[in-house]
């Protein structure tokens, strides 16, 4: 215990020192923290941004625009050679179209959301994905799904169109000249989901009169790691009628600006660290050999090695605890904000490339310290200041007690 003492209490025998040590180790580990925490950060965003791209490539007709009346179309056999290429497991095939409410062949009796607009129909094999009808979630709330790949006078329509029609499964309405019944009732996550009635494919293609058309389509990748070749395989195949997008093709470029930040923090977390341990080692070299006469005289009445390594380890442990404590709280207030300059300042990414829902906030990384890397932080400081420590005390510890009493 009275090495423990003696050696805190050395850590302030000179004030001026002291307020030195801790503020040039405040600003190393400071530093040290921010890198930690903006390298972690910056890693977890590409980690959940990879995660949530999911699998699947949209197929859209070469210079497709909506709205346009001249747009060009694709053709199921066309689809079919999509559907045999590697790594595809699903494809799911779309065919869109608006029909006005009244009562002729081209009408349905359904009102739409708002007077005068048509109401969204699609056909699809694939009745149950969401992405057919331009979301991200379909729930069937009642009634069970219809057989996309039939050619039935069935149909689901979104919960809100049910309600405003005053509808429910196995009710009936009109549309194209004929009589639908309803199978399934469901809900999506977006306005124009919940707008719209879904048919089978083949129903949708006969009744408008546009046999073996499709519009769009969305094919599912069997892993994330093939997303990439199969978006370039579905656009070599289609070429030049149509083309493959996929977030991850997007993602390289956009996540550019983090990777360049990810491996500054790494290297700088490295040299952060390296600069703290080396003022350690130098400051406690300093200070034990300032101290060769009060070694000599330790050494004189029978003091060992190890008590006097252990007396400047304390001392040097009570320095980086109060410098590391001070650079972690400065560290935790400013991570977030340098991170984000960071960012910012390698950020070349074009528009284009966060076109995607799942890119549009990737450079928005807010770092936040967590107990784990503030305990981590802490515990490196302790680490390095008690091997410096260790390392010039028994370099001095090892002279003989008359030497070191000559030294001075």
């Amino acid at each position: 215990m009275n090495l423990i003492s003696r050696g805190v209490r050395n850590a302030f025998r000179s004030p001026t020192r002291t307020v030195a040590v801790v503020l040039i180790l405040c600003l190393t580990i400071g530093l040290s923290f921010v890198m930690l925490v903006g390298q972690k950060s910056v890693e977890n965003k590409i980690s959940d941004t990879l995660a949530t791209l999911g699998t699947t490539v949209n197929i859209t007709p070469s210079g497709y625009a909506n709205g346009s009346s001249q747009n060009n179309h694709l053709t199921t056999s066309q689809l079919k050679a999509v559907a045999r290429l590697p790594h595809i497991v699903n494809l799911a095939e779309a065919l869109p179209d608006g029909l006005r409410t009244g009562k002729t062949a081209a009408e349905t009796s359904l009102l739409p959301a708002s007077s005068g607009e048509p109401v969204g129909f699609v056909g699809t094999n694939e009745p149950t994905q969401a992405s057919v009808i331009g979301a991200s979630t379909l729930k069937i709330v009642a009634g069970k799904a219809i057989d996309g790949n039939g050619d039935t006078d069935e149909a689901m329509v979104s919960s809100a169109m049910a309600q405003r029609n005053h509808l429910k499964v196995g009710a009936a309405f009109h549309a194209y000249d004929t009589v639908f019944t309803i199978e399934a009732i469901f809900t999506s996550d977006t306005a124009n989901g919940n707008d719209s009635v879904i048919v089978p494919l083949a129903t949708e293609q006969r009744l408008s009169h546009r046999p073996g058309e499709v519009i769009s389509a969305v094919a599912t990748v069997d892993s994330l790691t093939n997303l990439s070749a199969a978006t370039a395989a579905i656009s070599m195949t289609l070429a030049p009628a149509a083309e493959g997008t996929s977030d991850v093709a997007q993602a390289d470029q956009a996540l550019a600006p983090l990777e360049s930040v990810k491996s500054l923090s790494l290297y700088s977390l490295f040299g952060a660290v390296g600069t703290a341990a080396l003022i350690i080692f130098l400051v406690m070299v300093m200070t034990v050999r300032e101290r060769k006469r009060e070694v000599g005289t330790m050494k004189a009445i029978g003091g060992a090695n190890s008590s006097i390594v252990y007396q400047f380890m304390t001392e040097a442990l009570t320095l980086a605890a109060l410098g590391g404590a001070a650079g972690i709280i400065v560290g935790a207030l400013t991570a977030s904000s340098i991170t984000s300059s960071l960012i910012a300042g390698n950020d070349k990414t074009t528009g284009s490339a966060r076109s995607s829902t799942a890119l549009q906030h990737l450079t928005q990384v807010h770092a936040t310290a967590t107990l784990p890397e503030v305990l981590i932080g802490l515990a490196g400081v302790l680490a390095i200041a008690a091997v410096g420590s260790a390392a010039a005390s028994y370099l001095t510890s090892r002279i003989q007690p008359a030497e070191a009493l000559r030294s001075e």
